[in-house]
């Protein structure tokens, strides 16, 4: 069995997965209902999170027109890990999705609405997160050097799994 999900590229370096998963561990942490769960879980259960250890990017123009100022290329570095309930072991490359949730709590009343929808999965170099959208399945960023108000969300891809298939290793120019 490959240590990738089918759906990311084999081409991008992808390593560094934490410990394995079951179906009962991922329902533990991520309990809600969303359009692209199942695929969600077919990740988790494939790679506990991981890191793209030669940069991964995705393009937004695959899904949207975008305007000038937006962001179009967005690099993402890593996926968050799902720990094992009553594991205290923490992994040293990637951070867990409760440990996501817990950094971003408390900066503010909207944020933390924000937080009660979204799903933290992934970031970037810079520290900055990519959500999935409980309510729609869409994949969201947030440039946190910019703002922490969730209405500045830029939305990146449909759906998990659109977010997925499209990393690419290499930055287009």
């Amino acid at each position: 069995m490959s240590n990738k999900p089918l759906f990311i590229s084999n081409q991008i370096p992808f390593d560094n997965q934490w410990k394995k998963l079951t179906v009962k561990d991922i329902e533990e942490t991520i309990s809600c209902d969303f359009f692209g769960k199942k695929e969600f879980v077919e990740f988790y259960l494939v790679a506990n999170g991981g890191n793209f250890t030669k940069g991964a990017y995705i393009y937004r123009d695959n899904f949207y027109s975008i305007t000038k100022g937006d962001y179009n290329s967005l690099e993402v570095s890593s996926f968050f890990n799902i720990p094992l309930i009553g594991d205290n072991e923490d992994s040293e490359y990637t951070i867990s999705i409760p440990d996501a949730i817990n950094r971003r709590c408390g900066s503010s009343a909207k944020f933390d609405d924000f937080i009660s929808f979204n799903i933290p999965f992934a970031d970037n170099f810079g520290d900055n997160d990519f959500w999935i959208d409980i309510q729609t399945g869409e994949v969201k960023y947030i440039d946190y050097e910019s703002s922490y108000n969730p209405d500045n969300a830029i939305i990146v891809a449909p759906s998990f799994i659109d977010f997925c298939q499209s990393l690419q290793g290499k930055r287009r120019l």
